[in-house]
């Protein structure tokens, strides 16, 4: 089955070995973490709901929509998680103790010590988070903290602003520094959940463990309103190497 969005992903693949959920250490979170408080929170959307907002919007219901989880109230634990995907400056860091780089280390576009890093894969964003004493957030953490506890469609709320956030339309075309649309930022302060660059979790695409490999949220620079809705979710492509569009945050447990 495709999992295309148009104009948005280049490749497409499935995931071949396994990761190992990374210990966490029972200590005050780093300042650049934010606590999300324990409680129910809404999951996922109805399809009548997403139709009629994708109508407003004047968009395509496309055949990757179906993969959304359907509405729900889950309740989750409270945990921590990066205020900022995880940046060029921050992953240099674990490079020089001897953590594999980019495959786009010697490109300038991609570079910028505040942008997000790219062209790794879950093998090295799980060694990093781990390396950090964190992990990866499972995809239901990284709702929550996107979404809250009310069920807004963006971050920020019900507005259709594609001015929050780095997307299609802001015709950037490629990463931008972590935090520079503070008003699309999530009611907890977490920022860029939506757009600049699609983010990895821990969460299996499928439970059949045949059917693709881990999901990613959020979006990117390529991406539209609808494509970068707090539900929507999508299994990437080269998954051992990353992409120009691939980032990720870490999570800890509290």
């Amino acid at each position: 089955m495709k999992r295309n969005l148009p104009d948005v992903m280049p490749v497409a693949f499935v995931l071949a070995f396994g990761l190992a959920a990374a210990p966490c250490r029972a200590q005050p979170a780093p300042e650049e973490m934010v606590l999300i408080p324990a409680g129910p929170f809404v999951y996922g959307e109805n399809t009548a709901t997403t139709k009629a907002l994708l109508k407003r919007l004047k968009k395509p219901y496309l055949d990757l929509y179906e993969k959304e989880a359907k509405r729900s109230s889950i309740t989750l634990p409270d945990f921590y998680i990066d205020r900022t995907e995880v940046t060029n400056a921050a992953y240099n860091e674990f490079v020089r103790s001897g953590g594999r780089p980019s495959r786009f280390a010697r490109w300038p576009q991609f570079n910028g010590p505040r942008q997000p890093v790219v062209g790794i894969g879950w093998p090295d964003a799980v060694a990093y988070c781990t390396w950090r004493g964190k992990r990866l957030p499972n995809e239901q953490e990284w709702e929550k903290a996107a979404r809250s506890s009310d069920g807004r469609p963006w971050p920020w709320g019900k507005e259709a602003d594609s001015m929050r956030y780095n997307g299609k339309e802001s015709r950037r075309y490629g990463p931008d520094n972590v935090g520079r649309y503070p008003a699309g930022n999530s009611q907890y302060g977490v920022s860029d959940m939506a757009g600049n660059v699609w983010e990895m979790t821990s969460s299996k695409w499928s439970p059949n463990q045949y059917d693709g490999g881990y999901v990613m949220r959020g979006g990117s620079y390529l991406n539209n309103l609808a494509e970068v809705r707090t539900t929507v979710r999508w299994a990437a492509g080269d998954e051992e190497h990353g992409a120009e569009w691939l980032g990720f945050r870490c999570a800890r447990d509290r």
